[in-house]
């Protein structure tokens, strides 16, 4: 009796330290696929992840390379997976050319990307790059127009022109939740009216409209006075959100109106590896729900850190269950 006793106790405190063994497993070892919010099941419901500037040329490149892309973006698998619309600034081309910045000591800032890569970032989960940016054009409009066949021919979107002009948005639908996206780059100082027009279009068309401007000052976490009157004005025309990219740190936010406006979410790839904030970056997601045709949205933000190792979150999120 006291030999079952004893074996009963045994397994007992066996299982217990297997579901403690188990949950510090899986307490550490990243994200699992659940959605970042619960669902809804009575009624449509959506995640929307977006990030900052993604680089994939100089150092990242020669990281990539040795390590293997898997390894360098493991930290950030799950984060990009579980979302159902993931979306990020493509901060260069995917062209043919051999890279000028390789050799890192080249210091002109003309970037391009391995087309090998947009496959890679498929599969990882991006669904939609913004092209709106000051690198779009490093290789000239043939690598503009490479980058589009690149993106097209991996499965994933793109939208946004480096001179606020052609293919200016995109629009998805998950989950009979409708969603577009409208690209403004703010360095060339061309068709910002354009901008504004499909703004004002893609309003009567969609559930939610986010704008993402590459705008602003490097290295600067305050707005600049034309930064904040654009987010209001883009808001005023219709936008539900504004995220911003290209100063390379985390800006600041606030509320306009009952609108998130972030003005920078830093670098999700890049290889500033001088300082803390520009290897500091920020992910939102927004949870969309969508009850008797009135959209809500939640803001969860999730800080990510990118160094010679790769990239990964910082924090878990809050509201994964």
């Amino acid at each position: 009796m006291n030999g079952g006793k004893i074996k009963n106790n045994i397994t007992f405190l066996l299982i217990i330290v297997f579901i403690i063994v188990g949950y510090f497993l899986y307490k550490t070892s990243g994200f699992s696929f659940s959605p970042y919010y619960a669902k809804d099941l009575n009624h449509p419901s959506i995640d929307i992840l977006v990030v900052g500037d993604i680089m994939l040329d100089r150092n990242v490149r020669h990281i990539i390379n040795k390590i293997g892309f898997d390894k360098f973006f493991s930290g950030v698998e799950g984060l990009v997976k579980r979302a159902d619309i993931a979306v990020g600034n493509l901060e260069g081309p995917f062209t043919t050319y051999p890279s000028v910045t390789a050799d890192l000591t080249n210091k002109a800032l003309q970037f391009t990307f391995s087309p090998a890569l947009a496959p890679k970032l498929a599969e990882l989960g991006f669904d939609i790059l913004g092209l709106a940016n000051n690198h779009t054009l490093n290789f000239g409009r043939e690598g503009l127009e490479m980058t589009r066949r690149y993106i097209g021919s991996s499965g994933m979107m793109y939208y946004g022109d480096p001179f606020n002009k052609d293919e200016i948005s995109t629009a998805v639908t998950k989950d009979g939740i409708k969603v577009a996206f409208v690209g403004f780059h703010e360095f060339y100082y061309v068709n910002f009216p354009k901008v504004f027009e499909e703004i004002k279009r893609l309003r009567r068309e969609v559930d939610v409209l986010v704008v993402t401007p590459h705008w602003g000052n490097e290295y600067q976490k305050e707005p600049t006075e034309k930064m904040i009157k654009w987010a209001h004005e883009f808001i005023d025309s219709g936008a539900d959100a504004v995220i911003g990219t290209h100063p390379h740190v985390v800006g600041i936010s606030e509320k306009y109106k009952g609108k998130k406006i972030y003005y920078s979410l830093g670098n999700f790839v890049f290889d500033q590896y001088f300082s803390e904030e520009t290897m500091n970056g920020l992910a939102i997601v927004i949870n969309v729900t969508k009850k008797d045709n009135k959209i809500e949205l939640d803001y969860e933000e999730i800080p990510v850190m990118v160094d010679r190792g790769g990239v990964g979150v910082l924090i878990e999120p809050d509201k994964s269950f």
